[in-house]
Parts: C-alpha cells; structure tokens; sequence
C-alpha cells in the first residue's frame, strides 16, 4: 500500500486564523480544506495569497475543496473577502460553508433588518471586531453563488471528501440562538460600538510555569456572543485527527467529543487552541478528553486583545505533562519568546522563516 501525506498549516493571519490543510486521497491527488482568512493589511495579504497558491500548486489538483468561515469576527473573515475578490483564488473555491446572520435569522424565523451594521473601528485598541457589516457583506456576495446554499453549520454535520470525514463539533443550536438575540440589539449604522475583548491590561507572559502551576485561576468560559458561534471542526484522515476549534467555547466541544467518543479519551495528533491562546476557551474537562502532543496557537500577540496568554498554556502543560506538550506558533517575535524565556524544559517552535507560518506533516 502506498503511503499517503497530509500537511496542516497554520498560515500568518494577523491576530487571526488561516488555516490550511491538505491530503491526498486514494488516487494519489491532494486536496484542500481552508478554514478563515485572518486579517492582513493589503501588502500581508499578497504574501499570504503567494503563499496558498504555492500551496495549492504543490497539491496537483489545485483547488479548495471546502472553504469554511467560522465566524463574523473580523480577524477570521477580513481575509475571506479579500480571498473572494482575488479572480484566482476565487476560482479555486468549490465549496463554502458560513453561517451568516441572514442565514441564521432565517433559521429561527425572526426578522432581519441587513442595515443595522455598526463599524469597524481599525485604530481603537481593545475591541472586539465582531464585524457584523463584513458579514453582511459576504452575504451578499455569496447569496446567488451556487457554491453556497445557506444551510446552517452546526454541531453534529458531516462531510466526507473523498477519504477526509469532517465532523461539526461547535456551534450548538443554542449558541446560535444567543447569537441571533444579540446582534439586533448592536447599534444603527452611524453609532460606534467599543466592546473591550478583556479586561486584560497587557501579556501575564512575565509570571513562570511554576507560578501559574501553585495558583491557576479558577476557569471562567468565554461569554463572546460570536466566539460561542465558532465552527470547530474534527477532521479525520485516515488514523489521523486533527481539532480545529476556531474561537469556540470549551463546553460546546466537550459536549460534542462525548457524544462522539462516549466519554472515552480521543487521540488527537494537532490541536489548533481555541481563541488564539485565550485562557478562557481551553478548561480542564476538555483537556481530560484528549490524548494530544501538538498544539498549535495562532496569534502575533498584538496589544490588542494580549493573546496569547500563559494562563491557558500552563493549563495544558498541567493536564498533559511538559515532556508530552509541543507549542508551535505561526509567528516567531519577541513577545512570543518571551512566553517561556529561561524555561528550557517548554517545548516550543517558531517558524523557520521570516514569512511565519507553521507546517505540521502527516504519513499513513
């Protein structure tokens, strides 16, 4: 039997997710699922653009099987649209998934008014872009595209391509419920909008492992509206898994993991952290599920939002033992470096190049 190759990787996104993942089927042909765009200013996006169609190019067939936008938060579906309007990797794109607030409001049969849209706000710092005006956008954009057919992604769907099983773990019909109750309360066009992402004032980068090991806070669950809409994805390839949980809520994934696994502990070979590093979208009770040495944060650690934060990645050193946990960032700076400076025994990667990115490789 001949062997066959997967690679995940975690692409630069800003403060954001791009995630990429490619494997070959029974035939010998590769194909590709992308899940978000990040958020890149137009000379980053150029280079993130090269990068997928490299990678596309690698992969023979070239194409993007499946396109998933988790959520409306700005640093995931920014690059999305930006994606859309580029001719050839719009192309490219056979297949999406997005839960758009249209859609959503369809779902549960309530009104829905497109021009209440607040803005962005680019400069401000300690927001949260729930871009409730991109995602009306992107409805737009995609509501006569036949690659789109507005059915609801929630906990529980499947898709096979090919020899890729890929199973919804998040959101919950309730988490979309909440969302759908709070984006009509958000501001008429016009009005501005701050909502404080934390109540963070800069990195807790500064406080050891052993610190955090004698005094971990009691977990608090992230209470983001559009966080807790996140689509998170199991992907099974062959004997491979692979958990991509967006900006998801913990309770939402273990609520979903038991009912796949009946309680029992699943082996997972990557894990992309949920919220790039926020200590409050990993817990315990999800950690105690899993069986996984990779872990993959997706952040710049931007003043923005302080991710990501030792907190969580001291929880999962705790729950999964320091010689059994590797960290790899797709951003190599020096406040990433900072995390575990002095702490030899963290096994951390940065990428290999100037450019950021991590690529996580596979065989069966």
């Amino acid at each position: 039997m001949n062997t066959k190759q997967a690679r995940l990787y975690a692409l630069p996104a800003g403060q954001g997710d791009c995630l990429l993942f490619q494997f070959e089927n029974n035939d010998g042909v590769f194909r590709h699922i992308l899940v978000d765009g990040g958020n890149r200013t137009k000379i980053e996006f150029n280079k993130l653009r090269k990068t997928i169609l490299e990678i596309l190019k690698e992969g023979d067939d070239g194409n993007i099987d499946l396109l998933v936008v988790t959520h409306s938060d700005d640093d995931h579906i920014s690059g999305v649209l930006k994606i859309l309007a580029d001719d050839e990797l719009n192309q490219k794109i056979k297949k999406i998934w997005f839960n758009s607030e249209k859609s959503i409001s369809d779902y549960f049969k309530t009104s829905f008014n497109g021009t209440q849209r607040y803005e962005i706000l680019e400069s401000v710092k300690g927001i949260s872009k729930s871009s409730r005006n991109q995602d009306y956008d992107l409805y737009k954009l995609l509501k006569n595209d036949q690659r789109w057919n507005e059915e609801i992604v929630v906990a529980g769907k499947e898709e096979i391509i090919e020899n890729l099983k890929i199973t919804v773990l998040s959101p919950s019909i309730e988490k979309l419920r909440i969302l759908n109750e709070y984006w009509p309360k958000m501001p008429l066009t016009g009005e501005r909008k701050i909502e404080k992402s934390s109540s963070k004032k800069g990195f807790d980068h500064d406080l050891s492992y052993e610190e955090f090991l004698n005094n971990l806070h009691k977990f608090e669950e992230d209470t983001a509206e559009v966080n807790g809409s996140s689509v998170a994805l199991l992907l099974e390839w062959e004997t491979k898994k692979f958990l991509l949980l967006s900006d998801a809520h913990p309770s939402v994934i273990v609520e979903s993991l038991n009912k796949i696994n009946e309680g029992k502990k699943i082996k997972i070979d990557a894990l992309k952290v949920s919220h790039h590093g926020s200590r409050k979208n990993t817990n315990d009770e999800l950690l105690n599920l899993l069986e996984c040495e990779n872990f993959i944060i997706s952040s710049n650690a931007n003043k923005s939002h302080y991710h990501p934060d030792k907190e969580a990645l001291c929880r999962i050193l705790k729950n999964n033992g320091l010689d059994k946990t590797k960290f790899y960032f797709n951003y190599d700076n020096q406040q990433l470096r900072s995390i575990f400076l002095n702490e030899e025994s963290m096994i951390v990667n940065f990428p290999s190049s100037i450019e950021g990115g991590v690529c996580l490789s596979y065989e069966s």
